[in-house]
């Protein structure tokens, strides 16, 4: 559904998904091991906003998947 990409989530939805990214981005990972990193990252945001692993990693990859929406131009930010 292309025509309603970008649309569907609200504000206060990516207002979240940005809170979620920002602590993905401080939290502590494993530097030499790129699975464990990103499975140490997404925990520390769980931990952080107080939900489960799977609602934690949902909303980190509907932020990436937002930004690379906005870079091709797809959806407005």
């Amino acid at each position: 559904m292309p025509e309603t990409r970008g649309v569907q989530a609200t504000e206060e939805v990516k207002a979240e998904w940005s809170l979620a990214y920002k602590y993905y981005l401080r939290a502590p990972g494993d530097r030499f091991d790129k699975k464990k990193d990103r499975t140490a990252r997404i925990d520390y945001v769980a931990q952080e906003m107080k939900l489960t692993r799977k609602q934690a990693k949902r909303r980190i990859r509907n932020y990436e998947a937002w930004q690379r929406n906005i870079k091709k131009g797809i959806v407005s930010p």
